[in-house]
């Protein structure tokens, strides 16, 4: 089946102690954004990559990515006031008739093409794939007062990752669904939940990090360097 990708870039990053946005922050000479984007860019299935971006910054992100990317397979959308507006326009945006739709969080530079290789097989049999790693803490549940009410069992519990991959039927008549019931979700998977669908979960990789913060802008070229990419 061949590929669409939807990169969300549009956040403010407002996490990062920083004033560029963390998806334009350099992590080893070359933009996170651009980063993100070049895992779908060179792959062979991948038929279209649309980013999604903030409002009126365009002529920044086209300079930004000119010298990493061939910019002229990018399209640019002006995302959202939230993560699931942002998501929902890339999916309006959509040209081809893709059978499958990746979308991911820009602010995850370091996944690798094997793993988008497992999520693209998983979703062709399922229908939707995310990745997943377990937890290796305790997990308390907390009140508003800062009490413990309780203590979930942390062997069925899982950290989800992006990207995550659908059927394109899939995840447009979930955002379809969530848009005319007020449905709002921190993720595309819990939108799809909602409507009562499977949803395979499969291992994901400690390194596919989030940039929210120096410190794991520091961990991440670490990593590079470690693997020798």
């Amino acid at each position: 089946m061949d590929v669409s990708a939807i990169i969300a870039a549009a956040g403010k990053g407002l996490r990062m102690e920083n004033a560029t946005r963390k998806q334009y922050l350099i992590l080893d000479k070359v933009p996170v954004l651009a980063r993100s984007l070049n895992l779908f860019l060179e792959h062979s299935r991948v038929c279209e990559v649309i980013a999604v971006i903030p409002a009126g910054e365009r002529p920044e992100v086209q300079n930004l990515l000119q010298p990493y990317c061939p910019i002229e397979r990018i399209r640019l959308v002006d995302g959202g006031a939230t993560r699931q507006d942002s998501v929902s326009r890339g999916l309006q945006a959509l040209s081809g008739q893709e059978a499958l739709i990746c979308i991911h969080d820009a602010a995850r530079p370091l996944v690798s093409a094997k793993l988008l290789e497992a999520l693209l097989e998983a979703a062709e049999e399922w229908g939707a794939a995310v990745p997943v790693i377990p937890l290796a803490d305790t997990v308390k549940e907390v009140d508003g007062q800062g009490m413990i009410l309780s203590t979930p069992n942390r062997e069925t519990l899982r950290l989800v990752q992006t990207p995550q991959v659908f059927r394109r039927e899939v995840i447009t008549g979930a955002y379809r669904r969530a848009r005319d019931l007020g449905l709002i979700a921190t993720d595309d998977a819990s939108l799809v939940e909602a409507m009562g669908r499977p949803v395979r979960a499969i291992p994901g990789e400690p390194d596919n990090l989030k940039i929210t913060s120096r410190r794991d802008l520091d961990l991440a070229s670490l990593l590079l360097k470690e693997s020798g990419v």
